[in-house]
């Protein structure tokens, strides 16, 4: 009896993976970040906890996870690398003897205040790859994916729903008042 023939499974397009995609823009954000902050030494993540500590002095390393989105290991061993290079202070939380609570040294605070006129730089680098009628539409699909981890895909999926049902409802009003303006 002949054997039927498997069919091939289809193609995988690295070009049209949003994946693979996102981690080529991941590398083109670091280089761009790397090139506009100079010599400060500075990587993306730590910039994102010292502006997370600048932004909220004295989070806790939890809440640092919660707002820079750095897994938990990674963030204990950034902090500890941060406070040896004298970057960070880390004291005991007031209240709980189990945390730290974390805050910039003034050699954090002095490499922020250099590094971020660089972010801005590496962030309008990355925009300018971009058509200037894309960039809001770029960010915005970007920060649906990071809400995507905290709410879970089907709490973003509802809110981009309510959101176009809202731009919908918006628009409508628009056309009425226009139509009743002329």
């Amino acid at each position: 009896m002949p054997q039927a023939h498997k069919s091939a499974p289809p193609a995988f397009t690295l070009d049209e993976s949003p994946g693979h995609l996102l981690h080529r823009a991941q590398q083109f954000a670091s280089e761009r970040f790397a090139e506009a902050t100079g010599g400060a030494e500075l990587t993306q993540r730590q910039f994102a906890v010292l502006c997370a500590v600048h932004d909220a002095e004295g989070l806790t390393q939890t809440q640092l996870v919660q707002a820079t989105g750095i897994d938990r290991s990674t963030l204990a061993e950034l902090v500890s690398r941060m406070a040896a290079k004298g970057l960070l202070l880390r004291e005991k939380a007031p209240g709980d003897a189990r945390a730290n609570s974390v805050r910039l040294s003034d050699s954090g605070r002095t490499l922020y205040r250099t590094a971020i006129d660089g972010a801005r730089a590496a962030d309008e680098a990355i925009l300018s790859a971009l058509p200037k009628n894309k960039r809001a539409s770029f960010a915005e699909a970007l920060s649906r994916i990071s809400r995507a981890i905290d709410l879970g895909a089907e709490a973003v999926r509802a809110e981009a729903k309510k959101s176009k049902a809202d731009k919908s409802r918006s628009d409508k009003k628009k056309k009425k008042k226009k139509k009743k303006d002329k």
